[in-house]
């Protein structure tokens, strides 16, 4: 499996986006009646965006400050 790397505060909001439009749009589909594809619920989709929103701003935050960001690779460990 890929090491994951560290994201950017940017890529985590536009990760962030495009999950909370995947809910939106799930919930939509909802609401008129159409059947859902197996995948996250909306509710899954929105918190899951929520999740990214804020660890991007945390990130911004810290950085501001001159802390190290959250979630960043320790060296010397595999």
């Amino acid at each position: 499996m890929a090491k994951s790397k560290k994201r950017s505060p940017s890529g985590l909001l536009s990760e962030a986006a495009k999950k909370a439009g995947r809910g939106v749009a799930t919930a939509a589909k909802k609401v008129v009646g159409k059947k859902p594809k197996r995948g996250k619920s909306a509710t899954g989709n929105l918190s899951e965006a929520a999740k990214k929103a804020g660890r991007a701003v945390r990130d911004t935050a810290r950085k501001a400050v001159g802390k190290r960001p959250t979630r960043v690779k320790k060296s010397g460990t595999k």
